[in-house]
C-alpha cells in the first residue's frame, strides 16, 4: 500500500513539471530574455529533465523490485552537489575578500608611489631651478670680476704710463729655438742610453736569476734525493731501533729494581744485625756472658 501511494505520488510529481515545462516554454516564447536569464532556464531545464529520469527510473525499479535505490542514489548525488556548491561559494567569497584587499593594498601603494614621484618632480625642479641660477650669479660674477680686472689693468697702465717693451728679434728667437731643440735632444738621447744600460742590465740579472734559480733547484732535488734515502734508510731500521730503546728502557727498570732491591736488602740486613746483637742472637751469643759479670763494687 505504502509503494502504490508512493508511485501515485511520483506520478503526481512528473505531470506537475510537465505543466510546469508547458508554463515556462509559453512565457519563454512571449519574453526576449538577457544571456543571464538564458542561462538559468537552461540550468532549470537539465535540472527538471534530471529529475524526470530519477522518477521514471524510480518507477521502474518500484514496480520491478519494490525498492527505490535510484531515487536514493539521486538524493546523495544532489546532497553532494549542493554541500561542493557551498564550498565552492564560500571559496569564491574568500577569493573576493582577498582580491579586494590587494586591489585596495594596491591603490594605496599606487597613490603613495604617485605622491612620491610628485615630491621627487617638485624636489627636481627646484633643484633645476637652484643650478640655473647658480649658474646666471657665477656667469654675472665672472663677467663682473673680468671687466673690474681689464678697467683696473688699464687704469694701472695710465697710471704708471711704462712702456711696452719692443718685441724680440728673428735671429734671438731663432737662436733660442736652438738651443732649446739642442737641450731636448740632448735629454732625448740621455734616456735613450738609459733604456740601453736598463735593458742590458735587466737581461743579465734575468740570466743570473735563472742560474741561480736552477742551482737552488739543483740544491732542492738534491735534498729531497737526501731525504727521501733517510727516511728509506729510516724505515729499514726503524724495528731495529725501536727494539733497542725498548731494550735500553727494559735495562734501566731492570737495574732501577735491582738498586731498590739492594737498598731494601741492606736495609732488612741492617736492621736484623742490630736486633741480634742487642738481644745476643746466633754468632753474638758470647755479648750475654759479657752482660751478666760482676761489675765493680761502687766506691764508698
Amino acid at each position: 500500500m505504502d509503494a502504490l501511494l508512493f508511485t501515485l505520488t511520483l506520478e503526481v510529481v512528473l505531470l506537475q513539471i510537465r505543466i510546469l515545462e508547458g508554463t515556462t516554454e509559453l512565457q519563454a516564447d512571449k519574453k526576449c530574455k538577457s544571456r543571464n536569464e538564458k542561462a538559468q532556464c537552461d540550468k532549470f531545464t537539465r535540472d527538471r529533465q534530471m529529475v524526470k529520469d530519477v522518477i521514471r527510473r524510480t518507477l521502474i525499479e518500484i514496480v520491478e523490485t519494490g525498492q527505490w535505490y535510484t531515487l536514493e542514489q539521486a538524493t546523495k548525488v544532489l546532497q553532494s552537489r549542493f554541500s561542493s556548491a557551498i564550498t565552492m561559494r564560500l571559496k569564491h567569497e574568500q577569493l573576493e575578500m582577498t582580491l579586494k584587499g590587494i586591489v585596495k593594498e594596491l591603490i594605496t601603494k599606487r597613490n603613495q608611489w604617485i605622491l612620491e614621484t610628485h615630491n621627487a618632480d617638485k624636489k627636481i625642479a627646484l633643484l633645476r631651478d637652484k643650478m640655473k641660477d647658480d649658474y646666471q650669479n657665477a656667469k654675472a660674477r665672472l663677467c663682473y670680476a673680468e671687466k673690474w680686472v681689464i678697467a683696473r689693468a688699464e687704469s694701472l697702465e695710465l697710471q704708471l704710463n711704462v712702456p711696452r717693451p719692443p718685441l724680440p728679434r728673428a735671429d734671438y728667437e731663432q737662436r733660442v729655438h736652438d738651443e732649446l731643440v739642442r737641450a731636448y735632444e740632448l735629454q732625448i738621447k740621455e734616456r735613450e742610453d738609459l733604456l740601453v744600460y736598463w735593458k742590458e742590465r735587466y737581461t743579465r740579472d734575468i740570466a743570473d736569476i735563472c742560474d741561480r734559480v736552477s742551482k737552488k733547484c739543483e740544491q732542492l732535488r738534491i735534498a729531497i734525493a737526501r731525504h727521501e734515502e733517510l727516511q728509506n734508510l729510516y724505515n729499514l731500521h726503524e724495528g731495529e731501533m725501536r727494539g733497542w730503546l725498548t731494550f735500553k728502557r727494559e735495562r734501566a727498570a731492570r737495574i732501577a729494581l735491582q738498586e731498590r732491591l739492594n737498598t731494601a736488602a741492606k736495609r732488612i740486613q741492617s736492621w736484623w744485625r742490630g736486633i741480634m746483637v742487642r738481644r745476643a742472637l746466633g754468632q753474638f751469643r758470647y755479648l750475654r756472658s759479657a752482660k751478666k759479670s760482676p761489675s765493680k763494687g761502687k766506691k764508698k
